[in-house]
Protein backbone atom coordinates (compact mmCIF):
# COMPACT_ATOMS: atom_id res chain seq x y z
CA UNK A 1 0.00 0.00 0.00
CA UNK A 2 2.55 2.41 0.44
CA UNK A 3 4.58 1.68 -2.47
CA UNK A 4 0.90 2.86 -4.54
CA UNK A 5 0.34 6.21 -2.18
CA UNK A 6 4.12 6.93 -3.26
CA UNK A 7 2.93 6.70 -6.60
CA UNK A 8 0.24 8.75 -6.37
CA UNK A 9 1.75 11.47 -4.23
CA UNK A 10 4.25 11.17 -7.81
CA UNK A 11 1.57 11.84 -10.22
CA UNK A 12 -0.32 14.54 -8.44
CA UNK A 13 3.37 16.28 -8.17
CA UNK A 14 3.48 15.67 -12.66
CA UNK A 15 0.15 17.55 -12.38
CA UNK A 16 1.11 20.31 -10.43
CA UNK A 17 4.62 20.76 -12.22
CA UNK A 18 2.27 21.12 -15.88
CA UNK A 19 -0.39 23.08 -13.94
CA UNK A 20 1.86 26.28 -12.94
CA UNK A 21 3.54 26.13 -16.07
CA UNK A 22 3.61 28.53 -18.73
CA UNK A 23 0.84 28.87 -21.60
CA UNK A 24 3.61 28.37 -24.61
CA UNK A 25 4.61 24.81 -22.19
CA UNK A 26 1.34 23.91 -21.72
CA UNK A 27 0.53 24.65 -25.40
CA UNK A 28 3.62 22.48 -26.81
CA UNK A 29 2.91 19.57 -24.33
CA UNK A 30 -0.17 19.35 -25.91
CA UNK A 31 0.77 19.62 -29.32
CA UNK A 32 3.87 16.80 -28.52
CA UNK A 33 1.15 14.20 -26.58
CA UNK A 34 -0.83 14.49 -30.17
CA UNK A 35 2.32 13.61 -32.11
CA UNK A 36 3.49 10.68 -29.58
CA UNK A 37 0.30 9.30 -29.89
CA UNK A 38 -0.26 9.44 -33.77
CA UNK A 39 3.82 8.20 -33.65
CA UNK A 40 2.51 5.08 -31.00
CA UNK A 41 -0.39 4.60 -33.40
CA UNK A 42 1.96 3.90 -36.85
CA UNK A 43 4.84 1.96 -34.43
CA UNK A 44 2.66 -0.51 -33.52
CA UNK A 45 -0.06 -0.47 -36.19
CA UNK A 46 0.58 -3.98 -36.96
CA UNK A 47 -0.52 -4.83 -32.89
CA UNK A 48 -3.28 -2.58 -32.96
CA UNK A 49 -4.77 -4.64 -36.45
CA UNK A 50 -4.79 -7.80 -34.33
CA UNK A 51 -8.00 -8.96 -32.35
CA UNK A 52 -5.92 -10.33 -30.20
CA UNK A 53 -3.54 -7.58 -28.60
CA UNK A 54 -5.93 -4.15 -30.38
CA UNK A 55 -7.67 -3.71 -26.43
CA UNK A 56 -3.58 -4.10 -25.00
CA UNK A 57 -2.36 -1.43 -27.09
CA UNK A 58 -4.98 1.11 -26.67
CA UNK A 59 -4.50 0.61 -22.55
CA UNK A 60 -1.03 -0.23 -22.16
CA UNK A 61 0.43 2.31 -25.23
CA UNK A 62 -2.46 5.45 -25.11
CA UNK A 63 -3.31 5.16 -21.25
CA UNK A 64 0.26 4.27 -20.03
CA UNK A 65 2.96 4.91 -22.08
CA UNK A 66 1.41 7.64 -24.49
CA UNK A 67 1.54 10.70 -21.88
CA UNK A 68 -1.83 11.00 -20.97
CA UNK A 69 -2.92 13.43 -17.99
CA UNK A 70 -5.83 12.15 -16.17
CA UNK A 71 -5.89 14.48 -13.09
CA UNK A 72 -9.67 13.50 -12.59
CA UNK A 73 -8.93 9.33 -12.42
CA UNK A 74 -6.14 9.90 -10.03
CA UNK A 75 -7.76 12.30 -7.79
CA UNK A 76 -10.49 9.29 -7.37
CA UNK A 77 -7.97 6.87 -6.66
CA UNK A 78 -6.60 9.36 -3.80
CA UNK A 79 -9.90 8.72 -2.58
CA UNK A 80 -10.44 5.02 -2.86
CA UNK A 81 -7.09 3.81 -1.49
CA UNK A 82 -8.29 2.73 1.69
CA UNK A 83 -11.28 1.33 0.15
CA UNK A 84 -8.73 -0.45 -2.35
CA UNK A 85 -6.32 -1.91 0.56
CA UNK A 86 -9.35 -3.73 1.96
CA UNK A 87 -10.81 -5.50 -0.76
CA UNK A 88 -7.92 -5.62 -3.60
CA UNK A 89 -4.90 -8.08 -3.31
CA UNK A 90 -1.61 -7.27 -2.61
CA UNK A 91 -0.60 -8.24 -6.45
CA UNK A 92 -3.66 -6.38 -7.92
CA UNK A 93 -2.21 -2.72 -5.67
CA UNK A 94 1.00 -3.51 -7.01
CA UNK A 95 0.14 -3.87 -10.62
CA UNK A 96 -1.61 -0.70 -9.75
CA UNK A 97 0.97 1.57 -8.15
CA UNK A 98 3.53 0.59 -11.19
CA UNK A 99 0.63 1.38 -13.58
CA UNK A 100 0.36 4.80 -11.94
CA UNK A 101 4.62 5.29 -12.10
CA UNK A 102 4.32 4.56 -15.71
CA UNK A 103 2.19 7.16 -16.20
CA UNK A 104 3.60 9.46 -14.80
CA UNK A 105 7.21 9.03 -15.74
CA UNK A 106 5.63 8.97 -19.02
CA UNK A 107 3.73 12.42 -18.52
CA UNK A 108 6.77 14.12 -17.08
CA UNK A 109 8.91 12.73 -19.43
CA UNK A 110 6.76 14.52 -22.14
CA UNK A 111 6.81 17.68 -19.63
CA UNK A 112 10.56 17.97 -20.11
CA UNK A 113 10.63 17.12 -23.20
CA UNK A 114 7.91 20.02 -23.92
CA UNK A 115 10.44 22.13 -22.11
CA UNK A 116 13.00 21.40 -24.58
CA UNK A 117 11.05 22.36 -27.52
CA UNK A 118 9.67 25.76 -26.54
CA UNK A 119 10.92 27.48 -29.55
CA UNK A 120 9.86 24.53 -31.99
CA UNK A 121 7.42 26.05 -34.74
CA UNK A 122 6.40 22.31 -35.15
CA UNK A 123 7.02 18.41 -33.76
CA UNK A 124 8.04 15.92 -35.97
CA UNK A 125 10.76 12.81 -36.20
CA UNK A 126 14.38 15.22 -36.09
CA UNK A 127 12.91 17.58 -33.29
CA UNK A 128 11.67 14.61 -31.17
CA UNK A 129 15.03 13.16 -31.44
CA UNK A 130 17.00 16.29 -30.88
CA UNK A 131 15.12 17.08 -27.69
CA UNK A 132 15.84 13.65 -26.55
CA UNK A 133 19.29 14.74 -27.52
CA UNK A 134 20.24 17.22 -25.67
CA UNK A 135 18.07 15.61 -22.76
CA UNK A 136 20.24 12.81 -22.19
CA UNK A 137 18.58 10.93 -19.33
CA UNK A 138 19.09 7.71 -20.89
CA UNK A 139 19.09 6.05 -17.74
CA UNK A 140 15.57 7.05 -16.81
CA UNK A 141 14.27 5.82 -20.32
CA UNK A 142 15.70 2.85 -19.78
CA UNK A 143 14.52 2.53 -16.18
CA UNK A 144 10.79 3.22 -17.95
CA UNK A 145 11.41 0.69 -20.86
CA UNK A 146 11.94 -1.92 -17.69
CA UNK A 147 9.11 -0.77 -16.21
CA UNK A 148 6.85 -1.52 -19.43
CA UNK A 149 7.82 -4.87 -19.61
CA UNK A 150 7.44 -5.56 -15.19
CA UNK A 151 4.42 -4.48 -14.99
CA UNK A 152 2.81 -6.21 -18.35
CA UNK A 153 4.08 -9.41 -16.90
CA UNK A 154 2.71 -8.72 -12.94
CA UNK A 155 -0.76 -7.61 -15.40
CA UNK A 156 -0.98 -10.85 -16.95
CA UNK A 157 -0.18 -12.85 -13.79
CA UNK A 158 -3.13 -11.02 -12.25
CA UNK A 159 -5.23 -11.06 -14.81
CA UNK A 160 -5.06 -15.07 -14.60
CA UNK A 161 -6.83 -14.75 -11.00
CA UNK A 162 -10.26 -15.11 -11.82
CA UNK A 163 -11.98 -13.88 -8.16
CA UNK A 164 -9.40 -10.44 -9.34
CA UNK A 165 -11.46 -10.35 -12.04
CA UNK A 166 -14.97 -10.66 -11.43
CA UNK A 167 -14.43 -8.76 -8.41
CA UNK A 168 -13.44 -5.84 -10.32
CA UNK A 169 -16.61 -6.13 -12.79
CA UNK A 170 -19.07 -6.26 -10.01
CA UNK A 171 -17.70 -3.13 -8.50
CA UNK A 172 -18.73 -1.39 -11.57
CA UNK A 173 -22.01 -0.22 -10.58
CA UNK A 174 -20.83 0.73 -6.49
CA UNK A 175 -17.91 2.15 -7.45
CA UNK A 176 -19.49 4.69 -10.20
CA UNK A 177 -22.35 5.63 -7.06
CA UNK A 178 -19.60 6.33 -4.65
CA UNK A 179 -17.97 8.53 -7.33
CA UNK A 180 -14.77 5.65 -8.29
CA UNK A 181 -16.15 4.98 -11.74
CA UNK A 182 -13.26 6.35 -13.60
CA UNK A 183 -11.15 4.17 -11.30
CA UNK A 184 -13.15 1.29 -11.78
CA UNK A 185 -12.74 1.56 -15.28
CA UNK A 186 -9.51 2.19 -15.38
CA UNK A 187 -8.71 -1.26 -14.01
CA UNK A 188 -11.40 -3.03 -15.86
CA UNK A 189 -9.84 -2.69 -18.66
CA UNK A 190 -6.50 -3.05 -18.11
CA UNK A 191 -8.08 -6.66 -16.62
CA UNK A 192 -10.42 -6.84 -19.56
CA UNK A 193 -7.06 -6.34 -22.20
CA UNK A 194 -4.88 -9.06 -20.94
CA UNK A 195 -7.45 -11.27 -20.44
CA UNK A 196 -8.26 -11.38 -24.18
CA UNK A 197 -4.48 -11.00 -24.92
CA UNK A 198 -3.49 -14.03 -23.04
CA UNK A 199 0.34 -14.65 -22.65
CA UNK A 200 1.78 -11.26 -23.31
CA UNK A 201 5.06 -12.23 -24.08
CA UNK A 202 5.15 -11.45 -27.80
CA UNK A 203 3.64 -7.71 -27.05
CA UNK A 204 5.75 -7.16 -24.36
CA UNK A 205 9.29 -7.86 -26.01
CA UNK A 206 7.90 -6.16 -29.53
CA UNK A 207 7.29 -3.06 -27.66
CA UNK A 208 10.59 -3.56 -25.39
CA UNK A 209 12.45 -4.13 -28.92
CA UNK A 210 11.27 -1.33 -30.93
CA UNK A 211 11.33 1.45 -28.30
CA UNK A 212 14.91 0.03 -27.18
CA UNK A 213 16.07 0.52 -30.37
CA UNK A 214 14.64 3.52 -31.04
CA UNK A 215 16.52 4.86 -28.12
CA UNK A 216 19.61 4.03 -29.00
CA UNK A 217 19.00 5.44 -32.61
CA UNK A 218 18.41 8.67 -31.05
CA UNK A 219 21.79 8.18 -28.59
CA UNK A 220 23.72 7.62 -31.62
CA UNK A 221 22.44 11.33 -33.27
CA UNK A 222 20.04 9.61 -35.92
CA UNK A 223 16.92 12.05 -37.15
CA UNK A 224 14.72 9.13 -38.00
CA UNK A 225 14.68 7.04 -34.96
CA UNK A 226 11.16 5.37 -35.79
CA UNK A 227 12.11 5.25 -39.59
CA UNK A 228 12.08 1.42 -39.63
CA UNK A 229 8.48 1.08 -38.65
CA UNK A 230 7.27 4.36 -39.77
CA UNK A 231 9.21 6.49 -42.13
CA UNK A 232 9.47 9.66 -41.66
CA UNK A 233 5.71 9.50 -40.59
CA UNK A 234 3.54 10.72 -38.76
CA UNK A 235 3.03 14.07 -40.40
CA UNK A 236 4.14 16.65 -37.99
CA UNK A 237 2.36 18.51 -35.55
CA UNK A 238 2.21 22.61 -35.78
CA UNK A 239 2.78 24.47 -32.80
CA UNK A 240 3.24 27.52 -34.66
CA UNK A 241 5.89 30.56 -33.71
CA UNK A 242 6.79 31.31 -29.82
CA UNK A 243 5.77 34.82 -29.00
CA UNK A 244 8.65 37.05 -28.71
Amino acid sequence: MAHLSEQIEYNQSVADQISESSPRHKQVLQALQHWQRARLDATYQDLRSSERYHAACEFFLDELYGGRDVVARDRQLNKAAPVMRRFLPDDLLGAVGDALRLQAMSLAFDFKLAGLMLEAERIDQPTYAAAYGRDQDWVGRQEQLTLIFELGHLLGETVQHAMVHRLIRMMRAPAKLAGFGLLQSFLQEGLDAFSTMGAPDLFLETIHTREHQALEAMRSGDPYPFHPWIGEGPAPTWIGPAES
